[in-house]
């Protein structure tokens, strides 16, 4: 029976900890390694090879969603299950445009854990089929809305931060990046928000997405980890 190649991406060590023992007893489990968020994901991709990882959503040097989206585009056969600790519809939606193949909540039981496991491992999804519909009607509402400036309304530096929006950075992580105070990175998210016509993040994600204003990442191999 071949094992499930698990890498398990979270940045509280207890967590990655404990999920680890959730897995050490299964027979068509192995875990071949750990990632503190998902740059370090990134880096380990290519030496562990995992089938299958289980990411956290909120970290702090790259977000699950980022990291998610970045993998699937490098990695397309690798099946992605976020888990978080919150219930966030915005989180939901993004990573299902990121690439990936379910959500779960960490209070979930061991046994649904498993379970969840070896569905998205065999090939299945975990999202919720009224998500995807939504998320789906919301796209082709966005493509053929108002919002057809493509963008063309925005800033310079509005459109960079639609960019870090769409990779699912935080108004925290937005401002570090652009070194900018907090309070100016949000005003640039609510400038955006009002200039597209859109009430959410996600929304204003899913007009990045769909209207390919998100630039490919440059190669990784040039980056510290």
């Amino acid at each position: 029976m071949a094992r499930i190649r698990l890498l398990i991406v979270d940045d509280h060590e207890v967590v990655r900890l404990g999920l680890r023992a959730a897995f050490e007893l299964e027979p068509d489990i192995n875990v071949v390694g750990e990632a503190s968020d998902g740059a370090e994901a990134l880096a380990k991709m290519s030496v562990l090879a995992p089938q299958l990882i289980l990411m956290d959503v909120r970290m702090e040097r790259m977000s699950g969603i980022e990291a998610c989206r970045e993998i699937k585009s490098l990695y397309p056969d690798v099946s992605i299950l976020m888990i978080t600790s919150y219930t966030d519809n915005e989180a939901v939606l993004a990573s299902m445009l990121a690439g990936a193949s379910g959500y779960l909540l960490k209070n979930l039981s061991r046994a649904e854990l498993l379970r969840s496991i070896r569905l998205v491992a065999s090939g299945q999804s975990l999202l919720d089929p009224e998500l995807v519909k939504q998320a789906t009607s919301r796209l082709t509402a966005l493509a053929s809305s108002g919002s057809q400036t493509q963008g063309g309304e925005l800033t310079e530096r509005e459109r960079e931060v639609l960019v870090l929006i769409a990779r699912g950075y935080t108004n925290k992580q937005i401002a570090n990046t652009l070194i900018v105070t907090e309070k100016t990175a949000r005003n640039h998210v609510s400038h955006i928000l009002e200039k597209l016509g859109l009430a959410r993040r996600s929304e204003a994600a899913a007009f990045a997405v769909e209207h390919k204003l998100v630039p490919p990442r440059e190669q990784h191999k040039d980056e510290e980890f």
